[in-house]
């Protein structure tokens, strides 16, 4: 009997393993393609089991919170990239022009505008210097929109997995609660009786 449950829990978790595993690879292509549906699919899927699969998605939930700092990590290095290249090769300090409180708005930095401003400061750059750091900046506000993007998408299908998860709560609580209170009426009337 203790070996078909203990084989009943393994299947489970691998079987778990796989769902996330599943789970991560279309968030991965949401990611590409920009199209949440089918993560959003896939969630619903799960929500409709019976029992529903709550702890399958409280692990997804934290997966896409790790995805989601990965992310914010990967984006701060981005803009920091950019901004040592300016203070140790060139002198010139640019996080007034892009502070890191405002990484969220990195993405919409111009390459002439660094520049400019570099300029203000009194760097002077050669030709050359000012067509690598035009393109290394050009590269580094590509990357950082296209993650920033990434980053929202991350959000909010951490949110909606979240709410997902707080709505299933609430109803088994009170599916509990009703189960429990009808069950406990009965027994109150039967000593009445």
């Amino acid at each position: 009997m203790l070996g078909n449950s203990t084989g009943w829990s393994l299947f489970s978790l691998s079987d778990s393993n796989y769902l996330r595993l599943e789970a991560m690879e279309l968030f991965e292509q949401c990611l590409t393609s920009g199209d949440e549906s089918p993560f959003v699919a896939f969630i619903e899927s799960q929500l409709v089991m019976e029992p529903p699969r709550l702890e399958l998605l409280h692990e997804i939930a934290d997966d896409l919170q790790q995805r989601l700092l990965s992310l914010r990590e990967y984006h701060f290095d981005v803009r920091d990239r950019v901004v040592r290249t300016f203070a140790e090769s060139y002198g010139v300090d640019i996080t007034p022009l892009t502070p890191s409180s405002l990484l969220d708005q990195y993405h919409f930095l111009t390459p002439d505008g660094v520049l400019s401003f570099a300029r203000e400061k009194g760097t002077i750059f050669s030709e050359n210097d000012a067509v690598l750091l035009r393109k290394m900046v050009e590269a580094s506000v590509q990357m950082a929109a296209q993650l920033y993007n990434d980053i929202q998408l991350s959000m909010r299908l951490h949110s909606l997995v979240l709410d997902w998860l707080s709505g299933m709560n609430i109803a088994v609580t009170r599916q509990y609660w009703n189960t429990h209170h009808s069950s406990q009426g009965r027994f109150d009337n039967n000593l009445a009786h």
